[in-house]
């Protein structure tokens, strides 16, 4: 586990150089976001950063911690709030779908995040989480380099992620 308040700090630091990321990934963003599933509203992301995926799938709702990312967020007319995932302003059985797209790995406890989803969908509602496996190619190329980023994440197998799912009380669908 890592701190979270480190993982705040860099993103409010350096979100402008995160940002950018997207625009020098071109390729990469654009087959990560043809794999994900469009939003059932209402939606939520949670870690929604500068906003790329929402923008781009049409979530209605985003939350994160660094308000340095939310500031590009709303730069893009997006709806977002400062918020943190372990405590979210919403009322139970609030939204259809909620996403998880590459945040899973900045989270200090993801456990008590996908709890905290769990309580805010609706019964038949619908959890996208996206991560890069730390066992794939990728995965230990991010682990491998000396980035502000992924010096603070924790990559995790795709057996360990279907686990926090299922101990939170989701059913896995599907794996992409």
């Amino acid at each position: 586990m890592h701190d979270l308040r480190d993982a705040v700090k860099t993103f409010n630091l350096l979100a402008e150089r995160y940002d950018s990321w997207y625009d020098k990934n071109s390729q990469l963003f654009e087959k990560e976001l043809s794999i994900i599933p469009p939003p059932l509203d209402p939606s939520l992301e949670i870690g929604c950063g500068s906003g790329r995926f929402m923008e781009r799938l049409g979530i209605d709702v985003g939350i994160d911690l660094s308000e340095g990312l939310l500031r590009l967020a709303k730069s893009r007319g997006l709806q977002v709030m400062l918020a943190d995932g372990r405590d979210m302003p919403f009322r139970d059985d609030s939204f259809s779908s909620a996403y998880l797209i590459f945040t899973l790995c900045f989270l200090e406890c993801p456990e008590e995040v996908l709890i905290e989803v769990k309580r805010v969908l609706k019964s038949n509602g619908r959890l996208y989480v996206c991560v890069v496996p730390k066992d794939s190619g990728l995965g230990r190329e991010y682990s491998s380099k000396n980035s502000p980023f992924y010096r603070i994440a924790r990559f995790y197998s795709e057996k360990e992620v279907e686990s926090m799912l299922r101990d939170a009380g989701f059913e896995i669908e599907d794996v992409r």
